[in-house]
């Protein structure tokens, strides 16, 4: 049984987390959720040494969508928003490594 340290695990469930997000808003799933997914993570990701810049940046994206959305949480991201948070997530994917 190979045996990993814990630093490895927080990496592979952030990571599994942020592909989810990218899932999440891909399938459409409504404001509220990606939201709440979003706060999570940039929660974890702050815990990071080296996370700032990674978490400042999910935490303006959060402000953004929930300043727009706060009264309407089961809509929908417009497909320009969509693209956004998917291009934004994946160079987060490519940050990632750089935390551990």
């Amino acid at each position: 049984m190979v045996r990993t340290s814990p630093m490895e695990n927080e990496f592979i469930s952030i990571r599994k987390e942020l592909f989810e997000l990218v899932d999440m808003v891909e399938i459409r799933i409504d404001v509220g959720y990606i939201l709440e997914e979003l706060e999570e993570l940039s929660l974890e990701i702050k815990k990071l040494r080296g996370g700032e810049k990674i978490f400042q940046e999910m935490n303006d994206i959060y402000k953004m969508l929930f300043r727009k959305y706060q009264n309407k949480l089961a809509a929908f991201l417009s497909s320009k928003e969509r693209q956004m948070l998917t291009e934004k997530i994946k160079n987060w994917l490519l940050e990632l490594p750089k935390l551990f």
